[in-house]
């Protein structure tokens, strides 16, 4: 009778177990997907590229891409809100992110290849810097955080 009532309450929790795992990986693909369809450049806040760069496979719209991805991670370490410097830094960070897409945009429109070439070549290398910065911030001390971020707003302010 024992081993009855312990195999019915492994039987149980396992299956706790696995419906919430299910939901787990169902809730956090739904959220992947939203953030891919939708035209937020940072979280929360739409971008002005064209509605067509989320799956577009032109030079700019893979840099766009990449950009929110990049800043999207930024967003997700939970180290940042909790330091209002911190998060004057992001909020410039997502000042400069703008301004890159911008950039971007701009480049989309240049009839001239090797001036085309050139912006977007600038503009791959600020992404580049952006994108190395989530892991830089991760469980780092808050003064090396906020050092991180404004060298890649400067970056990206540069491009």
């Amino acid at each position: 009778m024992i081993a009855f009532v312990v195999i019915a309450i492994t039987v149980v929790m396992a299956l706790f177990i696995l419906v919430g795992a299910a939901w787990f990986a169902w809730d956090s693909d739904k959220r992947v997907k939203r953030f891919a369809r939708s035209t937020d450049l940072v979280p929360g806040r739409p971008g002005r590229a064209p509605a067509s760069w989320t799956t577009a496979t032109s030079t700019e719209a893979l840099l766009h891409r990449r950009i929110r991805y990049a800043i999207a991670d930024v967003h997700a370490n939970p180290a940042i809100p909790h330091y209002p410097d911190l998060v004057a830094a992001r909020d410039r960070l997502d000042d400069a992110v703008f301004g890159l897409d911008d950039k971007l945009i701009a480049a989309s429109d240049i009839a001239d290849d090797e001036e085309k070439t050139a912006r977007l070549s600038s503009a791959e290398s600020a992404v580049v810097v952006l994108e190395e910065l989530p892991k830089k911030l991760w469980e780092a001390p808050e003064d090396s955080q906020l050092a991180d971020m404004e060298k890649v707003t400067s970056a990206l302010e540069r491009a």
